[in-house]
């Protein structure tokens, strides 16, 4: 799936900005930087409603029309745009190719997306504008990661490396090496596919769900259990008779209790579906400090610390950086859940040259705000297009 039109030499065109679109399940998110990508030019970031369930077509369009509300915003030409970058929760190339057109669309409008989303975007902001801008694809995640490299250290290439993980409705990834996103072949970093063994010491509380299926068809991935895809699933066992007894036990013998009010209330929002109830796990884990609730989040830190023992002695890297939907919790709920994740690290991995502390293989929070947008924007200054 070819990227776009040709690069260009920005020189030879009256550019200003560059501008950045984050393409997400529930919205787009669209922003603007200055050339060097070191300063955003928009106070409030512009949204739409995602409609990538209804094909490409119907994301051009909306993204055209973000497009020209941040050109509002910033009063600027289609003249002045350098080019247009665009985050994908898709696998891309270093070029910014898309790969294999995953996570996009509904069953019945995912053949609509294996199309070479780059040129048809770049050929309808020509239509719109009159222009040749340049339309660069990245991978969501990659671009998250290179956003919180930049939070750190901004346009730096001095010698460090970190590995990013985003959590959410799956597992993303990123690994950064001074300054830039190692793409391998074009799908390094595609941390939720990684396979770690679960530590012998939580395999009773996977007793009953030993090979998970992930979503890419394979078993064993690490976004199997520490995903809201794979919470939706979990959940269903939880709530039932024998998962509430088997949790129940496992909490007691913590000196923990479970809260049957809670229990009756996640079972009530699941007679809508188990996403309904596992959406409101992380809220009642961080709001009420509720043990049940945490048990259920303990898959992801247990599942995370694991992933990052299997990384260390292959990559061995400055940072272990945990992003994405987490990061949303009070400051005193991601005290609780990075510490088990560092719990869990340690006890996999007893290695001292490995051993997390600072500077070496540290496991801390993204600095990110979100801005996956600007990620995208500074991947393709960094690829030189």
């Amino acid at each position: 799936m070819p990227n776009s039109l040709p690069s260009q030499d920005i020189r030879q065109r009256d550019s200003a900005i560059r501008i950045g679109v984050d393409m997400g399940g529930s919205d787009l998110k669209f922003g603007a930087t200055n050339l060097a990508g070191d300063q955003v030019l928009v106070d409030e970031l512009v949204k739409r409603s995602s409609l990538t369930q209804g094909g490409p077509q119907k994301t051009i369009a909306q993204t055209l029309d973000g497009i020209a509300e941040v050109m509002q915003k910033t009063n600027t030409q289609w003249a002045n745009i350098a080019d247009i970058a665009v985050t994908v929760p898709c696998p891309c190339s270093a070029d910014g190719v898309i790969i294999e057109a995953t996570n996009i669309g509904t069953a019945e409008t995912k053949e609509l997306w294996k199309v070479p989303f780059g040129e048809h975007l770049a050929e309808a902001v020509k239509q719109a504008s009159g222009e040749s801008i340049p339309v660069f694809c990245c991978n969501d995640a990659n671009a998250a990661g290179q956003d919180d490299d930049f939070a750190r250290f901004g346009l730096s290439s001095d010698n460090r490396s970190s590995v990013f993980i985003t959590t959410g409705t799956g597992l993303g990834g990123c690994v950064m090496a001074d300054g830039h996103v190692v793409f391998g072949l074009g799908q390094a970093g595609e941390l939720g596919h990684v396979k770690p063994t679960i530590p012998v010491r939580y395999a009773a509380r996977f007793a009953d769900d030993p090979h998970p299926r992930c979503g890419c068809g394979a078993v064993d991935c690490v976004e199997a259990r520490a995903s809201l895809k794979g919470l939706v699933r979990r959940i269903e066992w939880a709530l039932s008779e024998a998962g509430a007894d088997v949790i129940r036990q496992q909490l007691a013998a913590d000196g923990r209790t479970l809260n049957d009010e809670t229990l009756t209330r996640l079972r009530e929002l699941a007679t809508r579906g188990p996403e309904q109830a596992a959406y409101n796990v992380r809220t009642f884990a961080d709001r009420d400090e509720d043990a049940f609730c945490r048990w259920l989040l303990e898959d992801w830190a247990i599942m995370i610390g694991a992933l990052f023992a299997s990384l260390a002695p292959v990559l061995h890297p400055n940072l272990f950086i945990i992003g994405g939907g987490m990061t949303e919790m009070s400051p005193a709920a991601r005290d609780w859940f990075i510490e088990v994740v560092r719990r869990v690290y340690g006890e996999v991995n007893s290695q001292s040259c490995f051993a997390s502390r600072t500077g070496n293989c540290e496991i801390v929070w993204s600095k990110s705000q979100d801005q996956g947008w600007r990620g995208a924007i500074l991947m393709a200054i960094r690829s030189g297009r």
